[in-house]
Parts: C-alpha cells; sequence; structure tokens
C-alpha cells in the first residue's frame, strides 16, 4: 500500500509542477481524471463497501440479497426499451501488448517479456517513470493518464 501510496504522491507533484497551459491541454485530451490524485479517501467507507462486496457475482450483497439492477431496472435507468431480451453482448479480447508497447516507447516482444516475468501481468512502475521522463509532450501526457486510470482501477492493461 505503501508503494502506491508513493506513486499517488508523485504523480500529484508531476501535476502540480506543470504550467496552466500543459494542465489545460490535459484536461482538454483526458477530462478531469487528474483530479481524482486529490481526493481524499474514506478509510472507514471503503472498508465497509469491501465487506459488502460479493466477489463472486461482482456486486454489493446485504445479507442475501444481492444489489445488481435488473433489465427492468436498466432500461428505465438507460431509457432503452430491451426488446430482445436473450441477446448477449461482451467486450471483445483485444490484444493490448502493441499500443501498450507503442506508449511506453519499448518494443514489443520486450512488453511480452516483462508482462510474463512476474506472478501477474505487470509492467514496473519504474518502466513507466523512465517512459514519462523520456516522452514528447502529447506521449507524456497519455502516459500520465494512463498511470491515473492504473492507481484508480487497479491491474489495468497491467501496470503495478
Amino acid at each position: 500500500m505503501d508503494y502506491r501510496r508513493n506513486q499517488v504522491d508523485e504523480l500529484k507533484g508531476i501535476c502540480q509542477s506543470w504550467d496552466e497551459a500543459k494542465k489545460t491541454l490535459f484536461r482538454d485530451k483526458f477530462g478531469d481524471v487528474a483530479q481524482h490524485l486529490f481526493i481524499k479517501l474514506d478509510d472507514a467507507l471503503l472498508k465497509a463497501m469491501v465487506r459488502f462486496w460479493g466477489p463472486t457475482y461482482r456486486c454489493f450483497m446485504f445479507n442475501k440479497v444481492d444489489m445488481v439492477p435488473t433489465i427492468k431496472e436498466y432500461s428505465t435507468l438507460l431509457h432503452y426499451d430491451f426488446r430482445d431480451l436473450l441477446r448477449i453482448y461482451w467486450k471483445q479480447n483485444i490484444d493490448f501488448w502493441g499500443s501498450l508497447a507503442n506508449l511506453i516507447g519499448l518494443p514489443v516482444d520486450t512488453v511480452k517479456v516483462r508482462l510474463k516475468d512476474k506472478n501477474g501481468p505487470c509492467i514496473s512502475w519504474s518502466d513507466i517513470r523512465y517512459a514519462m521522463g523520456n516522452a514528447s509532450d502529447d506521449r507524456h501526457l497519455a502516459l500520465f493518464a494512463f498511470v491515473i486510470y492504473e492507481l484508480i482501477v487497479p491491474k489495468s492493461y497491467g501496470i503495478c
């Protein structure tokens, strides 16, 4: 946990060191995602959420009641009439190694080897920090956004 905290502190420092033009450019490209670095977390609330999270069904469960919306509730929330309830959609399995290698500036084979080296798919923070230090403005901003998303949504695209 301390390691992740150090990443957040380092990213805050990077963000605060930018001039207003760079902050505006980042905000125009990636929205307000950088503001997530400055949100104060409520530890008690997080512990309560973890206690009621059901990893099997990926929803919050209170006793025997799960909090997953029904198709009818989704229909109401999304203002969409689900006529064919038997149709199923799923996210296509995307090979992200090429995109990740391009973003970091490493050969695809190197990224594949580093992802297979550890217990789970993972690119080290030192590799990302090095890539950010050597990146042009646009790629630097993209890497910065990428790392923020990794901190918000752990294990996204294999960063640790």
